[in-house]
């Protein structure tokens, strides 16, 4: 049935690429109508993601530096560039640097390797993702994520590999596997698993038979658990404490448990805006991983749900911006954009619940980070561009 679907899906989508080559009469959105409704649920979630991380952030800013701003105002300073930046992008056809991914690829793969680099990449909390810059952290990772999906979109778009078999499968597996193979030696688990699944996605989307990946998630899953119980046992506690959040409080469990009191003492409608109690030195860093529990304690189920919601109108825009691409390269480039945002929030919110293991992924547009809302920002320019040259039958 899926595959019916996605073979009908295909010839749709390439039927009316011919048309479009042949100037046949289909109804083009003019470059400048972007998709406004997306547009608008970034803003939106921007706007309240910056609110929430300055609620969250405050009180470890003012005893960290004696500003209770200094979170906020750096997370400000790189959404105002990302959103220069996704002015920028959303002007520029994506197939104007199509030619440069390959190149993107190559960068974004050393930069991964500089930050293993004693003396270029920078240590915190027992893991290594950053590089050192006098400017600003940089998160190589952060990068790599949508460039990973335009660099397997680039590679389907030109045929050169058949998806519905194994051997066409190789490369795209191999590039997943060195990508993902460098992150875990940062010990970037949650990295690792956003970039895996947005390029199996992308994958997918592409031709790749979904019982394959199926199979090769139950044989690589295991292996992947052995590698983090051996080459980290305190991680590998960390990670099997949501199993019972309020075994060992103290130790393993700590952060899991008081997300948990975070989410409970919110009720339905919360402590107000400002008023969460478990940020104040009982959650460590509210305003990163656990931000999702903050913005539960200080506006409730109700507010949760709104945070919810708007995800979901994101991420089915962004679908249906995939959906009516003109082309199987933005096609897919959409879909691994969609996919990462999906993943982020699913994964975010459901280790804030305790549902999941602590991985550690960050809630787009609300968790610190610069290098992460300045990239975030970008891939919304590229989907808004996109959504420029929709295809309307």
């Amino acid at each position: 049935m899926a595959g019916t679907r996605y073979s009908e899906n295909r010839t749709k989508l390439n039927r009316a690429s011919s048309r479009i080559k042949d100037k046949a009469p289909v109804k083009v959105i003019k470059a400048g109508d972007i998709d406004y409704t997306f547009l608008f649920i970034v803003i939106l979630l921007l706007a309240f993601g910056l609110v929430m991380l300055l609620s969250a952030s405050a009180p470890e800013g003012n005893k960290l530096y004696g500003n209770s701003y200094y979170f906020f105002i750096k997370q400000f300073a790189c959404a105002v560039v990302g959103l220069v930046g996704m002015g920028i992008i959303s002007k520029i056809n994506y197939n104007r640097y199509k030619s440069l991914v390959p190149k993107m690829m190559l960068i974004c793969t050393i930069l991964l390797v500089c930050v293993l680099i004693p003396g270029i990449g920078r240590s915190l909390n027992g893991s290594r993702r950053w590089l050192n810059t006098p400017v600003i952290q940089l998160q190589p990772s952060e990068f790599m994520k949508p460039v990973i999906a335009m660099y397997f979109a680039k590679l389907i778009e030109s045929g050169k590999y058949d998806l519905r078999t194994l051997k066409g499968n190789l490369p795209y597996v191999g590039v997943l596997l060195v990508v993902t193979g460098l992150m875990l030696m940062e010990t970037h688990l949650s990295g690792a698993i956003v970039i895996a699944g947005i390029g199996v996605s992308v994958m997918i989307a592409g031709g790749t038979p979904i019982k394959p990946i199926i199979v090769s998630v139950i044989i690589l899953v295991p292996i992947l658990i052995i590698a983090v119980y051996l080459k980290s046992p305190e991680r590998w506690s960390r990670v099997t404490s949501f199993l019972d959040p309020f075994q060992d409080i103290q130790n393993d469990s700590y952060q899991v448990a008081q997300g948990l009191y975070a989410i409970a003492s919110g009720g339905i409608f919360g402590l107000g805006l400002g008023q969460s109690v478990q940020k104040y030195s009982y959650l460590p860093e509210p305003y990163n991983d656990y931000i999702f529990a903050i913005v539960c304690e200080e506006l409730g189920l109700i507010g949760a749900a709104v945070v919810i919601i708007l995800f979901a109108v994101l991420i089915i825009r962004a679908v249906k911006i995939a959906i009516n691409a003109p082309d199987t390269y933005s096609t897919l480039v959409a879909i691994g954009i969609a996919a990462q945002l999906a993943i982020q929030t699913i994964l975010n919110i459901a280790v804030a619940t305790s549902s999941v293991p602590n991985t550690g992924v960050a809630l787009p547009f609300f968790s610190y980070g610069g290098t992460a809302i300045l990239t975030l920002l970008l891939e919304m320019g590229i989907l808004l561009n996109i959504s420029r040259y929709s295809i309307r039958e």
